[in-house]
């Protein structure tokens, strides 16, 4: 992420799990906790300094500076709340979505073997997870990543068209 302000760690509870996917496609940390316990989620977000983000109307009296209660259920309105309740400034620099691990760009050789033979023929750039050992490319999932995130964007980039 580029930026004079370091970015807001997040911690998503299991009310917003699809969030949390989706925050890291666009290049945030966020952490994800399915755990039961409010009390529990309050104390990992201030112990790690991460911003809760949940739907859990229990949280509505919460420091606003600690929660971000969600309003709606569909993933566009969440993404636009958190951006504008945070402030952030937003890009596509994408995270891993399993682990949370920074990505770092490959030689394309390197994911001979390691991604299916026909994405290792159509695409020409690959992302690395080392935390987790996972490959990542911009298949037909990243259109649908871009259309999304579009609103958030503004104008995007066209070197990010996938």
């Amino acid at each position: 992420m580029t930026g004079e302000t370091p970015q807001p760690k997040l911690l998503v509870d299991s009310t917003a799990a699809r969030l949390s996917r989706w925050l890291r496609f666009l290049g945030l940390d966020v952490a994800l906790d399915r755990s039961k316990s409010t009390a529990r989620l309050l104390i990992r977000a201030r112990r790690e300094g991460r911003v809760l983000l949940t739907r859990r109307r229990s949280l509505e009296g919460a420091s606003a500076a600690e929660v971000v209660l969600l309003r709606s259920d569909h993933l566009a309105d969440q993404l636009g709340q958190v951006v504008a309740a945070l402030e952030l400034p937003v890009e596509l620099s994408p995270r891993c979505t399993s682990c949370n691990g920074e990505l770092v760009i490959v030689p394309r050789v390197n994911a001979d073997g390691r991604v299916p033979e026909f994405v290792y023929r159509t695409q020409s750039e690959f992302a690395f997870c080392e935390n987790c050992d996972r490959y990542y490319w911009k298949g037909t999932h990243w259109k649908n990543v871009h259309d999304v995130s579009r609103p958030l964007l503004g104008k995007v980039d066209e070197s990010t068209e996938g």
